[in-house]
């Protein structure tokens, strides 16, 4: 349906009044994929019809992704050079840098200038057009107060707009700001009647008597406006019984734009409000006005997840995912279910996380108790007699046990005696087989040495690298979960600090998960009932950086 929308504005183009000389562009983008969504950024386009009724050739879309902003951005300019008035609506997210902004596309996603400028629409080549018709131009602008890096040269949000002479601006929240453009398409509406509105601002060229859209059917020679006669008031009144009966917001917007100056024009109004109104809304101020940081985003989000209301992603945007683990954590905790979050739910939530984060290290540490004793008992048996097989059964049965390292220090021990006390030529198989070090050659050698010294270390080597074979495809989607996390070197090296303030031996704490990292990592899943992998995923990372979960409102 994207792409419906050029065909139609053709065909309405086609069929307009004598008077079309005007082009309007208009897109709605709510739903990120990326982002935090924009809620009601669809209803910008509402005004479509309106102003297509007024003769313009109107371009409207709604979750554009980044070719549908290309292709709708071409068929306006070319409208917009045999038209002398201009109007340009967008709702969504943007970025700015240091010297444009952009508005971004619904598949937008953070990273380099130069890969967001290829999707994404710079305003300067919209003010560009615009400029074309000075006096006659309007941009304006929908959005809500998000902020953060979005890129290493990019901050999300509008940032300062450099306003060609002759260009105005009206920028507000989607809903305000759709019917403030619903007014601007009636005959004579003056524009700086906007400046009542307490939810859209308005900039740029502004003066009094402005009129966008001229009311053809007024005399050359202004006249005293005739007394309403019985019809026009049956009408309104027949109008507003229907919007009354209907009862929607829709309805009332009609009426409002049918009989602009009407006896119920004010009641109408009210209804509007009343509606919009709404508990959801009212939360959704009450969070915006706490004006939550990226950082302060992802502690919520962590919060959650700690708890078990999964929020999809922990990076500081709160889409869907987050806005619906929102609602389930107030289901749970019988409150107002809306998706948003007060100061006190915030302060709740974070005090709930933080006693789920010290349940969870007491579980941890009765766990790690219980190996530990497991670990001696079974070292005791096995490893602490110092032979052969026992060293190996320990470290079949303990590969990342407290006495591991000893285990394995003492086989090298022992493998240094054998080599120097075996015969050259099963020394020289035994040293083919390790080079190869495949399943295939260590079956080589037993084929030909049968007996020979290093029998048992080939029997282990294979059995190793089978169960390696055999967990591939569980160890790749590992490394693609920890990769997806783009851990920060100081977020490596927090994780190896607590690591080794547990006593899990994690080596060198430089950032560098090398194989003692690794081990210490599995010891801290096994002691966690999470998936052994030695490898780091959302759960790990919320679960061993639970500690540093504090209050933001504190």
């Amino acid at each position: 349906m994207r792409h419906l929308f050029f065909a139609t504005a053709i065909t309405l183009a086609s069929t307009a009044p004598v008077w079309a000389d005007g082009a309007a562009l208009m897109i709605g983008n709510e739903d990120y994929a990326g982002l935090n969504d924009l809620r009601r950024g669809d209803e910008v386009t509402g005004p479509a019809s309106a102003f297509e009724r007024q003769g313009f050739e109107v371009f409207s879309i709604s979750d554009a992704e980044g070719r549908d902003l290309v292709e709708a951005l071409s068929a306006f300019e070319a409208a917009a050079s045999d038209a002398d008035r201009l109007i340009v609506v967008l709702a969504g997210r943007f970025a700015h840098s240091a010297t444009d902004t952009y508005f971004l596309p619904t598949d937008a996603r953070p990273g380099a200038l130069t890969d967001v400028a290829a999707t994404a629409i710079p305003l300067s080549q919209i003010l560009a057009i615009l400029a074309e018709t000075p006096g006659r131009a309007i941009l304006a602008l929908a959005n809500s107060d998000v902020d953060g890096n979005f890129g290493p040269l990019l901050q999300i949000g509008i940032g300062d707009l450099d306003l060609p002479q002759g260009i105005t601006l009206l920028t507000g929240a989607p809903r305000p700001l759709a019917q403030s453009v619903q007014r601007l398409a009636r005959p004579g509406e003056n524009l700086a009647n906007l400046r009542n509105s307490r939810s859209v601002q308005i900039g740029g060229f502004v003066m009094d008597g402005q009129v966008f859209v001229a009311d053809l059917r007024e005399p050359a020679v202004a006249a005293q406006a005739p007394t309403p006669t019985t019809t026009d008031r049956s009408a309104d009144l027949l109008a507003w019984r229907l919007a009354d009966r209907i009862d929607t917001i829709e309805a009332y917007e009609g009426y409002i734009d049918s009989f602009p100056d009407g006896q119920f024009t004010a009641m109408a109004t009210g209804r509007i409000e009343a509606m919009t109104d709404t508990p959801e809304a009212r939360a959704e101020r009450t969070e915006q006005a706490l004006e939550l940081n990226r950082d302060q985003r992802r502690e919520i989000q962590r919060d959650l997840t700690l708890l078990d209301f999964n929020t999809r992603g922990i990076d500081g945007i709160f889409g869907r995912g987050t806005r619906a683990a929102i609602s389930s954590w107030q289901t749970a905790n019988s409150t107002d279910v809306t998706g948003f979050l007060s100061t006190d739910q915030i302060t709740r939530l974070d005090a709930q996380a933080e006693r789920r984060a010290a349940e969870l290290e007491a579980e941890a540490e009765r766990r790690r108790e219980d190996r530990l004793a497991q670990d001696l008992a079974f070292w005791e048996e096995t490893g602490a007699r110092d032979d052969e097989p026992g060293l190996r059964a320990y470290l079949t049965r303990f590969p990342d046990g407290d006495f591991a390292e000893v285990a394995r220090t003492r086989l090298e021990t022992i493998e240094r005696r054998k080599r120097a006390e075996t015969n050259t030529r099963d020394r020289q198989l035994w040293d083919e087989a390790r080079i190869q070090d495949t399943e295939q050659s260590y079956r080589d050698y037993l084929a030909i040495a049968p007996q020979g010294a290093f029998r048992q270390e080939a029997e282990d080597r294979i059995a190793e690298l089978t169960r390696a074979s055999q967990q591939t495809g569980r160890q790749r989607q590992a490394i693609q979960e920890e990769n997806a996390l783009n851990l920060t070197p100081n977020t490596r090296r927090a994780i190896e600090s607590r690591l080794d303030r547990l006593g899990l031996k994690p080596g060198k704490v430089d950032g560098t998960f090398d194989d003692d990292t690794r081990r210490a990592i599995r010891r801290y899943q096994s002691a966690r009932n999470l998936d052994e992998t030695g490898y780091l995923n959302e759960a790990f990372v919320v679960q061993i950086l639970a500690d540093s979960v504090r209050s933001i409102f504190r």
